[in-house]
């Protein structure tokens, strides 16, 4: 499989799961636009980094399940913290949203 090919499953993976972590999930209370985009902004870094060192890490097992399928589940299964941790980087909390 082609180095960049394997990049698209993270890439087009991230935006609509925060999307849906942040839309109905989480608040950010206080947030300046610019301060949302940054903090947007380094998250979709830090998942890509945390992707990246599990694909480099559990590639042994695997071409699919080590490289890709492993990695891209355990990215997603912490990307609420890996967002919280973008967002605190620019002064931002991520609280739980009210119940609608």
């Amino acid at each position: 499989m082609d180095a960049w090919l394997r990049w698209i499953l993270p890439i087009g993976l991230f935006w609509p799961v925060t999307a849906l972590y942040l839309g109905g999930m989480f608040d950010l209370p206080g947030a300046k636009p610019l301060r949302e985009i940054l903090g947007l902004g380094l998250g979709f870094a830090l998942t890509l980094v945390v992707w990246w060192g599990l694909t480099k890490a559990l590639s042994p097992i695997g071409p699919a399940l080590g490289a890709v399928v492993l990695p891209t589940g355990v990215v997603l299964a912490v990307l609420p913290i890996i967002l919280m941790i973008g967002f605190r980087l620019v002064g931002l909390r991520m609280v739980r949203s009210a119940a609608h």
